[in-house]
């Protein structure tokens, strides 16, 4: 193999790749990636196997072949290397990579291709588009209200619900959960994932990027399985990268039975009043989670909180017209939640000081994020 390149093109698409590699896997194999020529361009495909990554870069090819190489090493060596000065690379019939640069001269035994992991193709047969852009909102909305705790595995995903054209992103750690609904599928779309918290990272990185264009749309595929029912990997096609992954087994909560659906009261506040004060509150709040109390009165919202050595009391102004409501929160769940409703009004809706509160922008029920109260 002999191939030609620039060092951004190749430095690039190796930090691309990087995120599917995992450092503590027993596999040796797996600490390497994939470098190969397809139809006059180079794929580098990195696995940890249970995410997969293929990017394409341009490349003058001037004759075919593959080879795996180490690839926090090969990354190393690649951006070290002087910028503005193109990169030859070539591997020898005994699998020895050879990289020049400028006067820079490397090499590096590589591993053949036949002991990498194969990573399945895109499948188009249940694959829909939509907007790359529309995709990043609602995972920015989302991805932050799922678990990290490695035991509650089926909460360590983001739940996506297809009916009748509209997709539902749900995610929840049981303390909290985010919803967020858009109308952007096909009609005859209909099926029910756990997506990892893991590759959604990826694509927000991807789609969130400054190489990202408005109006580009990024290809979602599902594998099927017999009766159309969706198998057990997804794969997301963006620009010249696809990202794959196994799915989350198993059954996700109910999650609408834990949205406020018994009338309540609302009470409106500015976004940018309400995390202020918040965040003022966090800092004589107990340590580890502590609770910060809010007394919704009618026209203001008392705020409170004390620690060991600490005390605060505040209040801001608010529009609400019922009885008083002393409630408990986890203060940085009410600032994530505010920086997810990106609005300058905030409704809050409240039944009981013991029951989940609902948090909507004003005028856009189309996302909604729910908190469980806390022990004052």
């Amino acid at each position: 193999m002999k191939i030609h390149c620039t060092k951004t093109d190749l430095h690039r698409g190796v930090q691309t790749i990087q995120s599917a590699l995992s450092p503590r896997t027993t596999l040796p194999i797996l600490l390497n990636f994939l470098l190969e020529t397809e139809k006059s361009r180079v794929k580098l495909v990195s696995t940890d196997l249970e995410m997969g990554m293929k990017h394409y870069i341009p490349a003058e090819v001037e004759s075919d072949g593959s080879i795996t190489i180490p690839a926090r090493k090969f990354n190393d060596i690649i951006a070290s290397l002087q910028d503005g000065v193109d990169v030859d690379l070539t591997v020898d019939a005994g699998g020895k990579v050879q990289l020049k640069s400028g006067r820079s001269r490397f090499s590096i035994i590589g591993s053949p291709k036949s002991e990498y992991p194969v990573l399945p193709e895109f499948s188009q047969e249940n694959a829909f588009s939509m907007p790359a852009s529309m995709l990043a909102e609602m995972l920015r909305k989302t991805i932050f209200a799922a678990s990290s705790d490695e035991t509650r595995y089926v909460l360590n995903g983001v739940f996506w619900v297809a009916n009748k054209g509209t997709l539902d992103l749900v995610s929840t750690d049981g303390r909290r959960l985010a919803i967020i609904r858009r109308k952007c599928l096909p009609e005859n779309m209909d099926f029910k994932v756990i997506v990892p918290t893991k590759i959604l990272h990826e694509v927000l990185k991807l789609v969130g990027s400054k190489d990202a264009k408005g109006d580009e749309k990024i290809k979602i595929g599902l594998d099927s399985v017999s009766g159309g029912h969706p198998g057990n990997q997804l794969a997301f096609q963006y620009q010249t990268t696809t990202l794959l992954s196994r799915l989350v087994e198993g059954s996700f909560p109910n999650y609408e039975q834990v949205i406020p659906t018994k009338k309540g009261v609302a009470a409106r506040a500015s976004a940018e009043d309400l995390g202020a004060i918040t965040k003022r509150a966090a800092l004589c709040a107990a340590d580890r989670g502590g609770a910060v109390r809010y007394t919704f009165k009618p026209g203001s919202l008392h705020v409170h909180a004390s620690s060991q050595n600490m005390e605060f009391d505040d209040e801001i102004p608010l529009d609400y017209k019922g009885d008083d409501i002393v409630i408990a929160f986890n203060p940085q769940f009410i600032l994530e939640g505010l920086k997810s409703l990106d609005s300058d009004k905030v409704v809050i809706t409240l039944t009981s000081p013991s029951n989940p509160a609902l948090m909507e922008a004003d005028g856009d029920t189309a996302y909604q994020y729910v908190v469980m109260p806390m022990r004052a």
